[in-house]
């Protein structure tokens, strides 16, 4: 399993957001579009374009990930479900559905792209999330392996639903928590303030659109 983080999907070379194409290797949406192809449109909360989802799975998953939403109304989470081509490396691939595959409005660009996704590779039951620049600064590596790893054990079985539906629920404990961890942070003392309004569904973490 793997986790997308301010580098280069290809060379995992650091990253720096102005730039068009890594400085390392040339890698560039652009030249993720003449390697894939044109992308498919997808579409939230979940997008089974491998038809192995089933029905029933389905709402449940997208239930689960509707109460987190609920929780953070910034967050918009994806979850796909696809065949990688076997000759395509998972975290570019991943990348390129990030930012060509429609999960996210044409204005919601910069701070103002909330979206996670996570994409399962239905050949090989590898997994792969992706996040916003803006919920970065918040968000670890580490917290989003928690997250991956949360979902390992159906996904070995196959039982991509709930996959989804565990990687969903974890995604929804880091938030909580580092919700209690901000105020700290930015010097806030009256964090009981802050707790309510999480509660209360306003504490939620903007995120925003990887891109290069």
């Amino acid at each position: 399993m793997y986790v997308g983080g301010v580098r280069c999907p290809a060379c995992r070379t650091p990253a720096i957001e102005s730039d068009a194409a890594c400085r390392q290797c040339g890698f560039s949406l652009e030249a993720a579009d003449r390697a894939f192809g044109i992308a498919p449109s997808l579409q939230r909360p979940i997008a089974d374009i491998s038809g192995k989802l089933g029905n029933f799975a389905e709402r449940r998953a997208a239930r689960v990930i509707t109460e987190v939403e609920r929780r953070f109304p910034q967050l918009n989470i994806a979850a796909v479900l696809m065949e990688v081509p076997e000759q395509a490396p998972l975290v570019p691939y991943a990348f390129w559905l990030f930012n060509r595959g429609s999960l996210s409005s044409a204005v919601a660009k910069g701070g103002d792209n909330h979206l996670v996704m996570l994409l399962i590779d239905t050949n090989s039951d590898r997994a792969i999330t992706m996040v916003g620049y803006g919920l970065e600064p918040f968000m670890q590596e580490m917290h989003l392996q928690s997250c991956l790893q949360a979902a390992e054990q159906p996904l070995r079985r196959r039982r991509y639903g709930q996959a989804i539906e565990s990687f969903a629920r974890e995604l929804d404990r880091q938030l909580v928590e580092l919700c209690r961890l901000v105020p700290k942070q930015f010097g806030l003392v009256d964090e009981a303030l802050w707790l309510n309004a999480s509660a209360a569904g306003e504490g939620a973490l903007g995120m925003a659109e990887n891109r290069y």
